[in-house]
């Protein structure tokens, strides 16, 4: 969860009511990155005491202009503007690697465990200003889905390196989305043959790496799920990426206090829920002081009512474990 309040945050997980936090601009603006630290350490210590595993302290520092920590921790500038003039993958892997190594130091500055980079939706139309605030065009690395791969699988490594998980997002990818789902929810119209060989390209080829999660984006597939969401669509988490791919990493749903589910026909209760049952490990839900008893109170009737998948809550607690102990550090 997202929060401002670091009192209301801080018995949250004293009740072990949340798996972990999200800091953005507002915890950090003003402050000096050891006070950061000095937060998230307490919140550790709560965690360590109750022989839980460690929070998840996840981030959303992509650089370029999405770089929510910056100040305290050092600006960069996107992956897109440091590779926009070099033409050779030997250039090209130097420059990521430098720029993850300092990016991965930044973070642990802090105590960051899971950043929500790097974005490998691909950039299909540079052109497109009408998707509101997700400028993608701003964010996206390329068109080719092979280098927007490797790219990834480098930043990815060097944050495995120094113990850190990254984020691939925003699944199934908005390169041919036109709208903004910060405040509606768009659709991916193109065949799933279309998708494999292009749009997923980079999720398959990166997502199973052992420190990386994939981020479920709101945004509808056409040809396999006109209705819902890829978020909390049963049919793309657990039909597609659990059961056709055998994808056993973990997956996190993009932040359910976006219009895209706020206004859909599930609101933000009944999207929590349908992502968890159908095979998400977990929710983020950045605006917690407004969505959060929703989204709690949503989920504790449906377990009571039975509604709640016991064997996909059963493999995601072991997957969560196993993900968390390969990946996250207990210091």
């Amino acid at each position: 969860i997202g929060y401002h309040s670091y009192s209301a945050v801080k018995a949250l997980v004293e009740k072990k009511a949340i798996a972990g936090v999200f800091i953005t601009d507002h915890n950090v603006r003003g402050r000096r990155a050891a006070d950061v630290k000095a937060d998230v350490d307490a919140l550790q210590a709560v965690r360590k005491e109750q022989g839980l595993p460690p929070l998840i302290i996840a981030a959303d520092q992509e650089g370029g202009q999405v770089s929510r920590l910056s100040p305290p921790l050092k600006r960069q500038p996107s992956l897109a503007y440091i590779l926009k003039t070099l033409d050779n993958d030997e250039a090209r892997r130097a420059a990521v690697e430098a720029y993850a190594e300092t990016q991965a130091a930044e973070l642990k500055r802090i105590g960051v465990t899971l950043n929500f980079a790097p974005v490998v939706d691909l950039n299909l139309d540079p052109k497109n200003r009408s998707d509101g605030e997700t400028h993608l065009r701003l964010r996206a690395i390329a068109a080719d889905p092979y280098l927007v791969s490797k790219v990834a699988s480098w930043y990815c490594d060097v944050f495995a390196k120094h113990g850190l998980m990254c984020t691939l997002k925003h699944f199934p990818g908005l390169g041919r989305v036109k709208r903004d789902t910060h405040r509606v929810s768009g659709e991916v119209v193109a065949s799933e043959g279309q998708l494999e060989l292009n749009d997923w390209v980079p999720f398959r080829r990166v997502m199973s790496k052992s420190n990386v999660a994939t981020m479920l984006g709101h945004v509808r597939v056409a040809v396999i799920d006109k209705t819902t969401p890829a978020s909390f669509s049963h049919t793309i988490i657990s039909t597609l990426i659990r059961d056709t791919w055998k994808h056993d990493g973990l997956l996190i749903t993009d932040d359910l206090s976006m219009g895209a589910v706020t206004r859909s026909k599930a609101g933000v209760g009944g999207a929590a829920v349908k992502a968890l049952d159908a095979g998400a490990d977990i929710v983020l839900v950045s605006y917690s002081e407004k969505h959060l008893d929703t989204v709690m109170s949503a989920l504790i009737a449906a377990d009571a009512k039975g509604e709640i998948d016991a064997e996909a809550r059963g493999k995601s607690e072991t997957r969560l474990a196993r993900i968390l102990k390969e990946n996250i550090s207990s210091d």
